[in-house]
């Protein structure tokens, strides 16, 4: 863990009615390392627990901003869908850097039992949200993470794949809404006892920092991927939660779903394999690597 991760307890005195009473660091976390906290309020002499989530150069290199998702939090604050911000701390204004306090979600992480239909049905409901300010320009993110990576890691085969898709021009098949661009079961939090569930009413989802307006199916192929879906089912059970009438495997809104799907595929693609090279750049942990060579040679028929 790198020195500007570990936790500072100096930097509560910036919160006017809070006094800490335990951290520890949180497993996991791919873009940045967080801590819950158990902090207590002198005011209501109340105690509660909460995420440290900090935006060091680590978080940087990912192109993630904590004020764009305290500001996307509290527009969805009412949904019951995230944790609720707490405070956006600016712990090093020089460098950028910030602390985001969220309200931790008790529960724990969903595993197969949370259904691949329930999941397109949460995915639904984050389409629905209120739509943020800010968007995701894929090319931009594109641009970062490519500047974030080092000379010695631009192979003659990845430099092909990045000028193809310089290249081509960015199709959007929907009208932006809110999308979280990271939706994995490793990010949905349910219920202890997983029987409560209710068609996925009672999942919340963590970890908004990618979250901003873009093209609702651009994000359902984020899911399909990082979930392993199928395509076509995934596609049928999204339009089904949207309350599409019509829905068949042939209905023309499936279609042109599973098209935007289609599309869509190469792109995420892509953009793993660059961020999994920042990640590596950043980690210096060959998995990161080892992931994006098999990316790079999924994608090299693209560019030849």
């Amino acid at each position: 863990m790198k020195d500007n991760e570990i936790f500072d307890p100096t930097l509560l005195s910036l919160l006017p009615d809070a006094q800490l009473l335990t951290a520890s660091a949180l497993a996991g976390g791919l873009t940045n390392r967080c801590w819950k906290l158990f902090l207590y309020h002198p005011s209501n002499n109340q105690s509660s627990h909460y995420v440290w989530r900090p935006l060091t150069s680590t978080a940087q290199a990912f192109g993630i901003n904590r004020t764009h998702e305290y500001q996307l939090l509290r527009l969805i604050e009412g949904s019951n869908l995230a944790p609720k911000p707490y405070a956006l701390l600016d712990t090093n204004p020089n460098n950028n850097e910030q602390v985001l306090i969220v309200d931790w979600l008790e529960g724990e992480q969903a595993d197969q039992r949370f259904t691949n239909h329930q999941l397109c049905q949460l995915q639904a409901r984050i389409h629905a949200l209120p739509l943020p300010t800010h968007r995701l320009d894929i090319k931009q993110r594109i641009e970062h993470y490519w500047q974030t990576i080092p000379v010695d890691l631009k192979s003659k085969q990845l430099m092909s794949i990045y000028h193809y898709f310089d290249n081509q021009k960015i199709h959007h098949y929907f009208p932006d809404t809110c999308c979280h661009f990271d939706l994995g079961r490793y990010n949905i939090i349910v219920p202890n006892d997983c029987g409560q569930l209710v068609d996925g009413m009672s999942a919340k989802v963590i970890d908004w920092e990618y979250a901003c307006a873009g093209d609702p199916s651009l994000d359902l192929t984020m899911t399909i991927l990082a979930n392993a879906l199928s395509p076509e089912k995934a596609v049928q059970d999204y339009c089904l939660a949207r309350e599409e009438s019509d829905i068949t495997l042939v209905s023309t809104e499936v279609l042109k779903w599973l098209e935007a799907v289609n599309y869509w595929q190469p792109w995420c693609e892509y953009l793993a394999l660059l961020w999994y090279l920042v990640g590596y750049q950043v980690w210096h942990d060959d998995e990161y690597l080892q992931q994006a060579k098999q990316l790079e040679l999924k994608l090299k028929q693209m560019a030849t």
